[in-house]
Parts: C-alpha cells; sequence; structure tokens
C-alpha cells in the first residue's frame, strides 16, 4: 500500500491540473509529448532522440543489478562491508543484501533513463505500480526521466558519474542537481498551461508531487538498510528544494551555471549559499597509509556531510544535524583482510571545536573506532594500533 503523500500529490494533479488519465495509445507518441513539454519548459533542445525500450521484471532486474555496480569501484559485497565498517549499516544487514535492495529499487521503478546506453527504460510492470492513477503518473515519470536525457545530452553524464566513482559525496551532491532540476521541470510542466497559475500553485505541489516520485512504500523498504532507502529520497528532497532556491534567484540560467559548475558536495546542497570549501587538500593518495598486517588497501572515497548526519542521527548523537555541519572536507581509504574491514580517515572541521564535537560523534557512530584531533583536523581509524596519519 502507498503512502498517503502519493495519492494525495496524484489526486492534486489531477484536481487543478486536469492531466487525463488516458495517455496517447503508443509509448512513442507518450514520450514524444514528453519530450515536448520538457524543451518547452527547460528551454534546450534535446540534441538527438531518446530510443524507448520496454521490459520485463527479469530484464529489469539485470539492468539495475548492472548500475548498482557500474557506480562503484569496488565489489557489492565490499562495498557493503565497508559501509558496515563505519556503521552505516549492521553486520546482521550483509547475508543476502544485494537481491533485497535489487527488490526494493525494482519495487519504486516506473521508468527510467540509462545514460551509459542513452536509452530510455520502461517497466512492464508500471501501469500495476502506479494503480488507477497510471496515466497521470506516467506523464509525470516520462517528463521527469526524460530531463535526464536532456541533461545526459548536454553534460555527458555517463562520464561525470563515472569519474565521480570514487568521491560517493560529490557524486550524490550531483544527482541532487539533476533529480531537483529534473522535478522542477515536471512540476513547471504540469503547471504552465493552467490558467491563472501562480508560484504560489507551483510552490504548493513541488513537495507533493516530489513526495509522489521519491516517498516511499513501507512495505518495499522491509530488510532494506535505512541508509539505501534515506539516500535514495535525498536527492528529491533535498535537490529539489536547492535547484527552487536558485531557480528563484536566477531562473533558469542559474540552473545552467549550475550545469558549468555543479555542487561538489552534500554540504551545498544541506547549505545554499554557503561559500564553497575545496577539498583538495584533504585528498590522500591511495598509497598515503600502510595497509594493517595481514591487509591490502580496498578503495578511497569520501563520506561528505549527508553520510555524517546519517550516522550521527543513527548513533543517537545530540544534535546530530549540528555536529555533522560542521564538516568541511574529508577522505577516507578502506582495507581488507580475511573476514575483516579497517579504515583510516581525515576529515576537517570549520574549527578546533566542531573539529572535537566530530570525533566524539564519529566514536559513538562507529563501532571500535580510535581517533584524534589536531586543531581543525580529526583522524579517525579502526585496525591501526596508532593513528595512521
Amino acid at each position: 500500500m502507498r503512502k498517503p503523500a502519493r495519492w494525495i500529490a496524484l489526486a492534486l494533479g489531477t484536481a487543478l491540473l486536469g492531466i487525463r488519465e488516458a495517455s496517447p495509445a503508443g509509448l512513442e507518441d507518450r514520450l514524444t509529448e514528453a519530450r515536448k513539454a520538457v524543451e518547452a519548459v527547460r528551454g534546450r533542445s534535446f540534441t538527438r532522440s531518446v530510443p524507448a525500450e520496454t521490459v520485463d521484471g527479469p530484464k529489469l532486474r539485470k539492468l539495475l543489478a548492472q548500475k548498482l555496480q557500474e557506480g562503484l569501484v569496488v565489489g557489492l559485497e565490499d562495498y557493503f562491508r565497508s559501509l558496515a565498517a563505519i556503521g552505516a549499516i549492521a553486520p546482521a544487514d550483509l547475508p543476502g543484501l544485494r537481491d533485497r535492495l535489487l527488490d526494493f529499487y525494482g519495487g519504486q521503478v516506473l521508468a527510467f533513463y540509462d545514460p551509459a546506453e542513452g536509452k530510455f527504460f520502461v517497466s512492464a510492470t508500471a501501469k500495476e505500480k502506479a494503480g488507477s492513477f497510471s496515466g497521470i503518473e506516467e506523464s509525470l515519470v516520462f517528463t521527469h526521466e526524460l530531463t535526464h536525457a536532456l541533461q545526459d545530452q548536454h553534460l555527458s553524464l555517463d562520464r561525470r558519474l563515472r569519474d565521480l566513482r570514487s568521491d560517493g559525496d560529490a557524486s550524490l551532491a550531483l544527482e541532487a542537481l539533476l533529480e531537483g532540476e529534473a522535478t522542477e521541470v515536471m512540476v513547471e510542466s504540469a503547471v504552465k498551461d493552467l490558467p491563472g497559475a501562480e508560484e504560489g500553485v507551483e510552490a504548493m505541489l513541488a513537495p507533493l508531487l516530489t513526495a509522489s516520485l521519491a516517498d516511499l512504500d513501507p512495505d518495499s523498504t522491509r530488510g532494506v538498510p535505512a541508509f539505501f532507502s534515506e539516500q535514495l529520497f535525498f536527492p528529491y528532497s533535498e535537490g529539489t528544494a536547492y535547484v527552487r532556491e536558485r531557480k528563484k534567484q536566477g531562473g533558469w540560467k542559474a540552473i545552467d551555471a549550475a550545469w558549468s559548475s555543479p555542487p561538489a558536495t552534500s554540504a551545498e546542497i544541506l547549505h545554499p549559499g554557503r561559500p564553497r570549501t575545496p577539498p583538495a587538500s584533504l585528498r590522500l593518495g591511495d598509497s598515503a597509509v600502510d595497509p594493517p598486517p595481514g591487509m591490502k588497501f580496498l578503495y578511497s572515497d569520501s563520506l561528505g556531510e549527508w553520510t555524517l548526519r546519517f550516522l550521527f542521527r543513527k548513533a543517537g548523537v545530540a544534535d546530530a544535524d549540528s555536529v555533522a555541519a560542521g564538516w568541511r572536507a574529508d577522505r577516507i581509504l578502506f582495507f581488507q583482510g580475511a573476514n575483516r574491514t579497517a579504515y583510516a580517515a581525515r576529515f576537517r572541521a570549520a574549527d578546533p571545536a566542531a573539529a572535537l564535537r566530530l570525533l566524539d560523534a564519529w566514536k559513538k557512530s562507529s563501532p571500535g573506532s580510535s581517533g584524534a584531533v589536531r586543531g581543525e583536523e580529526v583522524v579517525v581509524f579502526t585496525g591501526f594500533e596508532k593513528p595512521p596519519l
């Protein structure tokens, strides 16, 4: 059963926008309609056609498995173990997690655009998932996903996303920009032909229609760690707020500027207007730390404010969001041995006091961790006898 927000959003869309439930007969016709809507709102044209394919359940699952792995520089199981090492998920979550995630993601998908193939995929079970509002929801989803196709044709998303596989925080920030823009295009395309529509109507519909795409079915999240469901929702919720704020200040030209210089951290999404803090000074090479005895280097990443906020909330840290907001940059190196994972990380905080708070919160959040504060810098680690940085 879907959450009420999805039904409210779609019912409101029907009442206010007059979106018909009956879609044009053919998929190509429906996509053409959505492409025209995207171009009209965004003021940009598609440079080439977007091929489409309807896929059944097994093909959809295979595609999602490929996408899940493509975003990582290590195997899924190694990645899951690294999340358990920092406390993002529990060790008890590990068995069968890949299959549960595919079930979860598959349950959320009506259609999606794949930048690696430059192709639009539609789930054969989309009508069943959308229920009696299938025509309305399809129209919204098609507009949203074809905005991603437009972004890809102008931004080369596949290359950009692959370049960010070792910077999870920058990848999440870029996704927030992309999803926020796609949601804003979807909302504006829905209200643009409504007689007398004002900014207030768009502002009211934005969170509801965002929820209709990103709000989660409680049954679908059963057995899936909160890290994954909350990470899935973040680009829609906070990304839409970020895009709307920029657009309010400078229209779509402000979003064009964001294309030229995308947000590089989740902190930029969470705190619009905060001066960007270049994280390059904390870049640790993959060989910056000698592995613990019996272990080898696995991969490196950047966690960012969103991940710290999640970890601190999960651990029940007092004022978790405020503590995480003291983050300015980080880099973490993971190591792996027989049945164990270790890490060494360096964080930069806003000031020495923020660094002390961050270290205390990290120790509460990450099982068995140690650490030290040096002015504005924090070093945290497991598997080492003394600070390795």
